[in-house]
């Protein structure tokens, strides 16, 4: 018999992916919001009590960075309560329990790649309730896998790629910040990244992005030129100038030499992900 998944979130950009590359290995039973709310620990009871997963990949979260600014008990309430919510359960039922962390638990004055044991000091309230997602991860669910990850794109839900060629299409002004470094994330590889380390054994925390660092405005540049048939205007800006509600580390890029040790695989260039991304969504990588 087929080992049993669940994948929380199951309808967001991570989750229908995770969902789609662990089908077929394992039994998979996919919940959202809808069939499961984190948030309620009755919820949690029931969906994985009576599922009884050997593994849950948990994929719910909140991540509305701005406006967790003036929703942080909402943030709080999904990041933070719904791991612990979802940890205890799994702790229960003898369930490995996979979560994702965000590079926003670093406060970005590294001068060099963050390793997993650097210690967080996030900027922003949507950093603090991730961080408080792994403390609650760590306090509930010994046997777990923490992948930290950042500037996640795929098909499935907004992304920095959509909202760049959709302001193009309109021909609206692009004004992108060229001050904050750090590395895109296909969320296809991160599914895949995620398959290797179950795989592998691995328990405890990794980092994992496609490799290579850029800016916003670096990576704007890149998928114009790629992807969008006319030359557009697009303008460096300072995070200051564009008056973001949240703060965000201005360095921020994670080393992957653990990830690397451990599946005996580097990530693939995050410029050749991008191009994969733009071939699979636009018939010729093209946008229009």
């Amino acid at each position: 018999m087929k080992k049993r998944l669940l994948v929380t979130g199951a309808a967001g950009l991570l989750g229908r992916e995770i969902a789609g590359i662990f089908r077929g290995e394992y039994s998979v039973m996919e919940v959202d919001v809808r069939e499961c709310d984190v948030t309620n620990p009755m919820e949690c009871r029931r969906t994985i009590g009576g599922f009884r997963p050997h593994v849950v990949v948990h994929c719910a979260a909140y991540t509305a960075v701005d406006k967790a600014e003036s929703e942080e008990v909402a943030a709080f309430a999904v990041n933070a309560e719904g791991t612990r919510n979802v940890g205890r359960e799994c702790r229960a039922h003898g369930a490995l329990l996979v979560t994702f962390g965000s590079d926003y638990v670093f406060d970005g004055t590294s001068s060099r790649p963050y390793i997993e044991e650097d210690a967080p000091h996030p900027l922003s309230a949507y950093g603090r309730t991730k961080r408080a997602a792994e403390e609650a991860l760590r306090a509930e669910a010994p046997d777990h896998i923490l992948i930290r990850s950042q500037w996640l794109f795929g098909p499935h839900g907004r992304n920095f790629v959509f909202a760049i060629l959709d302001k193009a299409r309109r021909g609206e002004p692009l004004r992108v910040v060229s001050d904050q470094r750090g590395s895109p994330t296909f969320a296809l590889d991160l599914a895949e990244a995620t398959r290797r380390l179950i795989d592998a054994g691995a328990r405890g925390t990794f980092h994992f992005s496609n490799e290579g660092e850029t800016t916003w405005y670096e990576y704007a540049a890149f998928i114009l030129a790629r992807a969008c048939p006319e030359d557009v205007a697009l303008t460096a800006a300072r995070s200051a100038d564009l008056g973001y509600p949240a703060p965000r580390p201005a360095y921020a890029v994670l080393s992957k030499q653990k990830y690397r040790r451990v599946t005996g695989v580097a990530p693939r260039p995050w410029q050749e992900a991008v191009l994969d991304f733009l071939g699979r969504v636009y018939e010729g990588g093209v946008a229009w």
